[in-house]
């Protein structure tokens, strides 16, 4: 399969497996799938809303479903998860936020301080917000037209692009349907916010959440997956074991670690015998949806490269850290393409281990990502 193909297939499969995770939290329009994993919201927003600007249509929708379930995210954790990403993207996120601090008005305050982060910089080049699949600015102008404005009154469609605009991204009036669903807090992938709602936003459900998937884990360990500061994860731990239901065990010689009695609180959460329920997979997000955007960047990167030594020893390179975000993520994995891969044949191997990943269905991976067939 040529570059260009690969890429219009991964972006394809990308777009699917992402309608289905944000169906499966309420969003209107797309496909509900039975998922076997737990949904990390801040890290599927993060990587969402950088990817769907090739898709308008469901960017659009996630703002919506924020709009309405925006009271459910952990600011305080979202902004750990984008101290990582590049600027274009904390700006982006940004933006939504001062969006939603104008939209969603119980959430004011909630959004606002996040969304004066990265207002525009004088130095900085506005850029088109979408995209077509192709990688061309979409659409080609987005100034309103007159239509759109009545007597030099700034309408609220408009003013929502204004916003956009003030953070560097140009986009035409818009205006949100208003048809996603709140949460269903029941449903076992998303027991985030069935822990949200019973102990509230921050360290100490996402640290119970951990535990309830993971045999046990210390926190330095819980901390790197849960997204949060090493000293926060171990205050909240501290705090956990003090009730009495979450327990502390050495592990070698000076190592210590953390429990929970998983079967007690999965028949307390879901109000049925254990061996009914059927325990979502625990998969570290983060990790995974940034191998999955290096996968994307590399991509277009190696699109333009004519040279098919060049597009492999770039592909070989970009592996070494896709390689490493990928296996902290917990998933099965096939095998990696290793040194022993000539550079004639370096490209396809590639393609063939991205097209497992995004198609394998053993437990605990994603299943098939996306329903495109390759080519």
């Amino acid at each position: 399969m040529s570059q260009i193909s690969f890429r219009e297939f991964y972006l394809e499969n990308i777009l699917t497996f992402l309608w289905r995770q944000w169906s499966a939290l309420g969003v209107a329009g797309g496909a509900r799938a039975a998922e076997n994993w737990v949904i990390d919201p801040e890290a599927l927003l993060i990587f969402s809303l950088q990817i769907t600007r090739y898709e308008p249509r469901l960017f659009d929708e996630i703002l919506d479903w924020l709009v309405i379930n925006g009271k459910w995210i952990d600011i305080h954790r979202l902004r750990g998860i984008l101290r990582r990403k590049d600027e274009n993207t904390q700006r982006l996120i940004s933006a939504i936020a001062y969006y939603l601090s104008k939209e969603a008005k119980s959430y004011q305050r909630k959004w606002s301080v996040l969304g004066t982060l990265r207002k525009l910089d004088s130095d900085v080049q506005s850029e088109m917000l979408f995209q077509t699949k192709q990688g061309k600015p979409y659409p080609k102008s987005a100034v309103d037209s007159k239509e759109s404005r009545v007597k030099g009154v700034e309408s609220r469609e408009s003013r929502g692009s204004a916003i956009f605009r003030d953070y560097g991204f140009l986009r035409k009036s818009f205006s949100l349907r208003k048809m996603s669903k709140p949460v269903s807090v029941i449903a076992r992938t998303n027991i985030r916010f069935l822990l949200r709602a019973l102990f509230g936003i921050g360290s100490r459900s996402e640290c119970i959440l951990y535990l309830l998937t993971n045999e046990a884990g210390h926190p330095a360990e819980v901390a790197n997956a849960i997204g949060i500061s090493v000293r926060g994860a171990q205050d909240t731990l501290i705090e956990l074991a003090n009730s009495g239901m979450v327990f502390t065990r050495v592990k070698g010689k000076r190592l210590m670690e953390y429990w929970l009695p998983q079967e007690r609180w999965w028949e307390f959460l879901f109000g049925m015998s254990f061996e009914e329920i059927k325990t979502p997979v625990w998969l570290d997000w983060i990790s995974l949806f940034t191998a999955l955007m290096n996968v994307w960047q590399v991509l277009n990167e190696v699109k333009e490269i004519e040279s098919d030594y060049m597009r492999s020893s770039k592909l070989r390179k970009s592996m070494e850290t896709i390689s490493f975000e990928f296996k902290n993520s917990q998933l099965v994995l096939p095998p990696i393409p290793g040194k022993d891969v000539s550079p004639a044949r370096y490209e396809e191997e590639f393609q063939n281990f991205i097209k497992r990943v995004i198609g394998v269905g053993s437990r605990g991976s994603l299943g098939s990502l996306g329903n495109q067939g390759s080519q």
